[in-house]
């Protein structure tokens, strides 16, 4: 053997000794190792954690309400703010999707905020005519939500399937109109519209031209719609139309003037307690007002004074 060879034996000789005497008393001292999880074993549990994955989704709503989607010289608006905004729209207009809503919605409540910094810069905010208004809005914003509060623990899921049993179940549904309409901004318009319709002129086809609705890409269709899903003005009109008439007459609402035509008529079948539950609680709210206020004004004390500042009423508290 060379040197060499014998020197690297030699350096070798404890190395070697160590993993040699090691492996040995683990194999006098450890446990046997645990079957693999991928072994079949005896199927009595399953090889892989089939639990479904419970995620905390403490707060998540107040989360999403609190993010940034606008910024107007520092003052946010938030996807909260959009929300609310969209909330405070007649029910025809709120229930569309979300994403064509978003875009309108989150452009109002910018020019708002330019608007509220611009009436600030100007005092306005000290005016006391607009701080009466401010704190008004902010009154009724506390009463509705104390209503809404005191109210809802009242209303019970099995109330509410009574109330559809008693009131809806097996019952006729609604009756849906199928309407068109134009806006425009005047009644001369509207009522030189309506001549153009009574020669002949196809109404889609008018709506497309000259409408001002959001609806004029699609010649003014509406779709289905049930009464209390109208403005009033347009509703009362269009129920007391018949399939392909249209008013003789403009119709103001909102600030505009509209020309309506009814498409068809139709009524629909029983609604199910889900689609109409959101209606039965919006009623149940109402209806419970009356009893929140008048507790409300048993613990409060009331006094009334004249435009002269003399007392002419008083209540009591408990």
């Amino acid at each position: 053997m060379s040197p060499r060879k014998r020197w690297l034996l030699l350096a070798l000789i404890p190395f070697i000794g160590s993993v040699v005497g090691g492996t040995a008393v683990q194999a006098q001292l450890a446990p046997a190792p645990d079957p693999s999880p991928l072994a079949p074993g005896d199927l009595k549990k399953p090889i892989f954690d089939t639990q479904t994955p419970v995620y905390d989704t403490t707060h998540a709503a107040e989360k999403s309400a609190g993010t940034v989607v606008a910024e107007v010289d520092g003052r946010t608006v938030t996807l909260g703010d959009v929300g609310d905004a969209i909330k405070e729209l007649p029910a025809s207009v709120s229930a569309l999707p979300f994403a064509e809503l978003y875009p309108s919605v989150l452009a109002k409540l910018v020019r708002q905020q330019a608007l509220v910094i611009r009436a600030q810069q100007q005092a306005l905010d000290e005016d006391p005519a607009v701080r009466r208004k401010v704190k008004a809005a902010g009154d009724q914003v506390m009463a509705d939500a104390l209503l809404h509060q005191e109210i809802s623990r009242t209303i019970t899921e099995q109330k509410l399937l009574d109330r559809y049993n008693k009131e809806i179940a097996g019952k006729p549904g609604p009756e849906e109109v199928h309407v068109r309409v134009i806006m425009v901004p005047t009644e001369d318009a509207a009522t030189a519209l309506i001549a153009e319709l009574k020669a002949g002129t196809d109404f889609a086809t008018l709506a497309k031209k000259s409408s001002l609705d959001t609806t004029a890409s699609v010649g003014g269709d509406l779709g289905y719609a049930r009464l209390d899903g109208l403005n009033p003005e347009v509703g009362a009109v269009a129920f007391s139309l018949q399939p392909s008439q249209f008013a003789p007459y403009p119709v103001h609402s909102a600030g505009s003037w509209f020309i309506v035509k009814v498409e068809d008529r139709k009524r629909v079948g029983t609604p199910t307690f889900a689609e109409v539950r959101g209606r039965l609680i919006q009623e149940m709210l109402r209806e419970g007002v009356g009893d929140v206020v008048t507790k409300a004004l048993a613990d409060a004390t009331v006094r009334e004074y004249s435009i002269n500042g003399k007392e002419v009423s008083s209540g009591g508290a408990n």
